[in-house]
């Protein structure tokens, strides 16, 4: 079966496939990743309050030692690597996802971008 045929099945966060959904379903593969990508953006700026973009807004949101959104308690060193890593997920989010397709127009499977989108999802 094609990637399609599973969107529909993903449990994605409402944000992402507000945005990602009917691009995709339509065809529009990587439009719906690069809609996906700056939906994560607008999100995390929202709920973080900065008005930094790309990877300097996930570097200061998501710091290992002062993060504005924590993903855990900090209590510990395993914790912390744990921002640390989310933190570098979000950054290569940014620099691979996102701005690709702010500057040129990214091709490549429709399972590719339905892997993207779910990244995308799973982040936010």
């Amino acid at each position: 079966p094609s990637p399609s045929s599973y969107f529909e099945k993903l449990n994605l966060h409402p944000r992402i496939r507000e945005v990602a959904e009917e691009r995709f379903m339509d065809g529009y593969h990587w439009d719906a990743v690069f809609a996906a990508s700056k939906a994560l953006m607008n999100y995390v700026k929202e709920r973080s309050g900065s008005d930094k973009d790309g990877a300097k807004l996930m570097y200061e949101v998501f710091s290992r030692t002062s993060p504005i959104l924590a993903v855990n308690d900090l209590k510990d060193q395993t914790d912390h690597d744990e921002q640390e890593g989310v933190m570098h997920l979000c950054v290569g989010a940014a620099l691979a996802i996102r701005n690709p397709g702010g500057h040129s127009f990214p091709e490549g499977s429709e399972q590719r971008a339905l892997e993207y989108i779910s990244l995308m999802s799973t982040l936010a």
